[in-house]
């Protein structure tokens, strides 16, 4: 029951509205270029829950005086899954209805298909727990991979030619910031060992 309570916190809730976002996404993007200005307003709007989210449970924390949720906080895990969930359900809508080269969608995407398996792995196994201390908030690293991501998948939306850049951009921020995640996961390991 305690688990359920922190889920449905205002911060959570707002990570979850993430969620319906992607299908709002689905709904609102046309076959062209033309005509994007909702499927721009739905990621402003899913834009501002992740900025909100992050704010509202930072406040209660320093209200309580630390962490107000057990192991770490159910947000420090759900808020990158829906992260994950709502990036992924934007590039299938993009799939479907526009057709995009398939390696721009794989370098945009892959830091996702790379992180969100090893998230849920870490939240469900608890070996993995022991054996690693992976802190899942966003460094200044994977921030800037976030809004080269972002950027690759405006211009993808508009069929800007710089689209391709912007995803490699994405790519390597996205794969140097999963290194970081890597490298602060084992050095804090070591430090509590």
């Amino acid at each position: 029951m305690r688990e359920l309570t922190f889920l449905l916190s205002l911060p959570n809730l707002l990570s979850l509205s993430r969620i319906p976002l992607g299908a709002a996404f689905w709904l609102v993007l046309g076959p062209t270029a033309r005509g994007s200005i909702w499927a721009f307003g739905v990621m402003g709007l899913a834009a501002l829950t992740d900025v909100l989210d992050g704010y509202l449970a930072r406040r209660q924390a320093q209200r309580a005086g630390g962490p107000t949720e057990p192991d770490g906080g159910v947000g420090a895990w759900l808020d990158p899954i829906c992260d994950k969930l709502f990036v992924a359900a934007v590039l299938a809508a993009i799939i479907v209805r526009r057709h995009p080269v398939p390696q721009i969608i794989a370098l945009i995407l892959t830091r996702e298909l790379v992180q969100l398996p090893l998230g849920i792995a870490y939240r469900f196994i608890p070996t993995l727990r022991t054996w690693l201390r992976y802190d899942f908030r966003a460094s200044l690293l994977g921030k800037a991979a976030t809004v080269a991501q972002f950027l690759a998948i405006a211009a993808l939306i508009l069929d800007h030619p710089a689209t391709a850049t912007l995803a490699v951009i994405a790519f390597a921020l996205g794969i140097a910031a999963l290194a970081d995640y890597m490298r602060r996961a084992i050095r804090d390991r070591k430090s509590v060992v």
